[in-house]
This record gives structure tokens, C-alpha cells and sequence, in this order.
């Protein structure tokens, strides 16, 4: 028996409504795609959108023609657009009624709520709804606010696995990561809840820039995550990003008497998140987002360096990151000048034998990066034009070497 579109998209919003704790503890709605399904009904997944062309063999359950296991929901191809065209046309019409100044009552706001996920959930790259949920977001705030029993961290409990799942399914979509952004700069620094929110968004994020080494989008998340969680422990770290590196040098705030427990913290948040990056560095040769990433480290460790924030922690506080072998005692230095130098050097020399691309743009982004922390701790112009001379014999079209050749010409 053929479904009409109400009927199915009404199905679809009731189970993700009903099992709206098993999709955020897997990233909401994770789906995967079925492949075959025999009449043992027997599975197998592939982690992608579910789509499943097998309408026949599907149980005549309370979920048909949908088929749910555990977190898995299959959606047989053959309803997609008559799901996508109801979703569609139920969010147009609400959205020519908002420009025309329509009641934005509680009513409509899950019309739009409903509506705008299941859209971006089948189609990701769709800005406009995305932009939607925003504006639900910021209207139940406004309105709740200042009711005492609002928990806004519940709300973005439900939005981050909505548009986590959108970034997995579309990576370049910016609309996306900047609607990421904006949820969690969101979470107030006071709350427990925030922090386990926070901290499940940050073990997100490792798992996927060590997959996705070359996203500037997804480091340039993880960057704003590693600022909020040192907001918990410091109200007076701001969000700096955008802020130039001399600027940022130049205009400290009045330092902040901290316990030891929460400076230890701030610390080894950062530490650990330097080691990470010089693991990915050394696994991943030749990837310039990872030097990007480990310069913005360096510039954030010198400033709370300043504000005396970074305390050497004894070793045995420290778990050791690797197995101990010379590599690894590279990814354990402490990130000072000097041992940033050894890091840096130690890429330069890495395997510089080898004919390779990758190697070779390990040896230009190591020697940029020494010419960066060079330059953020005060060394001289001499052994800076040292380096932007070694720099120039492998990288002559590098811009940071023609930038820094016309302000001495």
C-alpha cells in the first residue's frame, strides 16, 4: 500500500521524537546506509544516510515502512522525496509566513523545529534552514530566559548531534560550522551540564581532525571548544580568535589570582592539545592546517604564559603521551622557546633524505614555523633573516618570505 507524504513525514518526526535520547548518544539520527536485508534480517551498514531499496522484505512493524534498529533508521528510497517535498513545502509556507509577520507562537515554532531537521537531515547543504533553526533557538531564549527553570543547556543538547550530523554528511558546509560555532559559544560557563556537553564535543572533534587533517573548518571548532572549556576555569579568557598576534600580546588583562587546581587544568588542556597536534604533525607530513593550528597553540600559550596562567606541572601529574621512543620524547616537550625550536628542527631533519612532496613541505611549513615562534618571542633580525633565508632556498614563492623581503628592501 502506497503512503502519502503527511502520512510518512509525520511517521518520520515520531520516531526521531520518541528516540531522540538513542540518536544524541550516537549523533542524532545516525543513520547508516543498508545494503542488503535477507529474511533473517541480517544487517550490514556502511556509515552514510540510510537509504533502503528492499521495501519488501521490510517487517510490517509500528515503523513501516521505516526500519529501525537500535540507532539505525533505513528510509526505503523509494519515499525520500515525498518525505524531503512535505518537509519542504510545510517549512516554505511558514517561512512566507514569517517575512509577512506572522505569530510566532509555540505552535509554529515546532512546525519550523520539525520541518528544518528533517530538511537538513536529507539534504544538508540547505543554508535557509539551517538559518531557521537558528532563529528557533534565539526565540525560545528570548522568551525563557528569565524563567528560573530554564535549562538552555537542554536545548543545545538536542541542536549539537542535529548539526554535527549535517557537518558528517557535508563537510564544506560552512553554514553549518558557523551554526556550530554559534551553539556552543551559547553554553554559560557556570553549568555542569555545559561542561559534559563540552567535553563530548571536544572528543567529537579529536576524532575527526585525525581523520580530517586538512579541515581548517573543523580546527578552527575545535579552537572556539578549547576556549570555551578555559572559560570554566578563567571568566576572563575572551574569545580571541580574529584578534591579530600583536595585538593580542600587547593588551593583556589584569592577571587573575587562580587556584592551583584550576591553573593545572588550563594547563594541561593546552599541553595535551600541543602534543596532539605535534602527533598529527609527525603522522601527517606536508599538512599546512596542522602548522596553522600549532601556531595559533603557540601564540594562545604565550599569552596565558604572560598571564600567568602556565605553570610547569611536575612530570609524574603528566601522563605520557606515546611509548617513550625519540619521536614520542618529542611530542612530551614542554612548549617553550627553545624546545620549540628542537620540534621544529626535528621535522626539518625528519626523513630529509627521502624525495618526497610531503616531506618537502614538511621542511618549508617547519621552517615557517620556527620563523612564527621566532618572531613571537623576540629573537633577533639576524637570525630572522637567517631563517627566512633558509626558507627562501626551498619556498622562493613563500609568501610569508616575499611579505617579510619588502619590509626590509
Amino acid at each position: 500500500m502506497s503512503m502519502d507524504g503527511k502520512t510518512l513525514y509525520e511517521l518520520f518526526n515520531k520516531i526521531v521524537d520518541s528516540h531522540q535520547m538513542y540518536f544524541s548518544l550516537f549523533g542524532i539520527l545516525y543513520f547508516n546506509k543498508i545494503y542488503s536485508i535477507s529474511n533473517t534480517n541480517t544487517l550490514l551498514f556502511s556509515e552514510e544516510i540510510c537509504l533502503l531499496p528492499y521495501q519488501s522484505t521490510l517487517p510490517k512493524d509500528q515503523y513501516y515502512p521505516f526500519l529501525l534498529i537500535d540507532s539505525n533508521l533505513g528510509i526505503p528510497l523509494e519515499h525520500l522525496q515525498k518525505i524531503f517535498k512535505q518537509a519542504h513545502g510545510i517549512f516554505m509556507n511558514l517561512y512566507v509566513d514569517r517575512v509577512q509577520g506572522y505569530n510566532d507562537n509555540k505552535e509554529t515554532i515546532e512546525l519550523v523545529k520539525q520541518s528544518t531537521r528533517c530538511l537538513l537531515l536529507l539534504n544538508p547543504d540547505l543554508y535557509t534552514a539551517t538559518n531557521a533553526r537558528k532563529w528557533i533557538i534565539s526565540n525560545i531564549i528570548s522568551r525563557y530566559q528569565s524563567d528560573n527553570k530554564f535549562d538552555i543547556t537542554e536545548l543545545i543538547r538536542l541542536e549539537i548531534p542535529i548539526i554535527r550530523r549535517v557537518v558528517e554528511l557535508y563537510p564544506k558546509n560552512y553554514y553549518a560550522w558557523t551554526h556550530r560555532h554559534w551553539i556552543i559559544s551559547l553554553l554559560p560557563i557556570d553549568s555542569s551540564n555545559s561542561i559534559s556537553l563540552l567535553d563530548d564535543e571536544l572528543l567529537n572533534m579529536e576524532k575527526w581532525v585525525r581523520t580530517n587533517v586538512s579541515d581548517h573548518s573543523g580546527f578552527h571548532h575545535r579552537q572556539l571548544c578549547l576556549i570555551k572549556k578555559s572559560q570554566f576555569y578563567n571568566s576572563t579568557i575572551a574569545n580571541f580568535l580574529g584578534i591579530s598576534r600583536d595585538n593580542l600580546l600587547n593588551q593583556l588583562p589584569v592577571p587573575e589570582n587562580l587556584s592551583s587546581t584550576k591553573t593545572d587544568h588550563i594547563t594541561l588542556l593546552w599541553f595535551n592539545e600541543i602534543r596532539l597536534t605535534r602527533d598529527l604533525i609527525l603522522r601527517y607530513p606536508g599538512h599546512e592546517t596542522l602548522w596553522y593550528h600549532l601556531r595559533f597553540l603557540s601564540v594562545i600559550w604565550k599569552w596565558l604564559s604572560s598571564l600567568g596562567h602556565i605553570y610547569p606541572i611536575e612530570s609524574k601529574n603528566i601522563e605520557p603521551y606515546g611509548d617513550g621512543d625519540g619521536e614520542n620524547i618529542m611530542l612530551n616537550l614542554w612548549p617553550d622557546y627553545e624546545n620549540e625550536l628542537k620540534f621544529s628542527r626535528y621535522c626539518i631533519l625528519m626523513n630529509s633524505d627521502i624525495d618526497d612532496e610531503h616531506i618537502a613541505l614538511q621542511k618549508r611549513y617547519a621552517i615557517t614555523y620556527e620563523l612564527w615562534i621566532s618572531e613571537l618571542h623576540g629573537v633577533s633580525n639576524n637570525n630572522i633573516d637567517s631563517l627566512i633565508s633558509k626558507l627562501a632556498e626551498i619556498a622562493p614563492e613563500s609568501n610569508y618570505y616575499l611579505c617579510r623581503k619588502s619590509n626590509f628592501s
